[in-house]
């Protein structure tokens, strides 16, 4: 199945500007073509990518938040079943001005 293009979604000259819904082979299983993840994708924001590996007790499923760090690919957090967070980095409590924008 091909990507689920939506457009351009951002106006930077770099990389890929579209929005985007594809399949992507699961990672924890890169052998077996039948096991993907559903991967949704914006060229300036965080990439999420859901497990969904058909078990029916849910354990191994999990959310993984990533981003690119110049040319590499980085997990920052993962979500899993029990809710658990994970966090890449550490937590800074300091408010400071949270709004999008430079």
């Amino acid at each position: 199945m091909p990507d689920l293009d939506l457009g351009v979604a951002s106006d930077w000259t770099e990389g890929d500007p579209n929005g985007r819904v594809a399949l992507r082979q699961n990672q924890r299983y890169p052998d077996e073509p039948r096991k993907k993840d559903v991967l949704v994708g914006s060229p300036n924001s965080i990439e999420l990518s859901v497990n969904t590996n058909f078990s029916n007790t849910q354990e191994a499923d999990k959310i993984f938040f990533t981003t690119h760090h110049g040319t590499e690919k980085k997990i920052i957090a993962i979500l899993d079943s029990n809710g658990d967070l994970y966090l890449a980095g550490r937590v800074i409590q300091e408010a400071g001005d949270l709004t999008y924008g430079d």
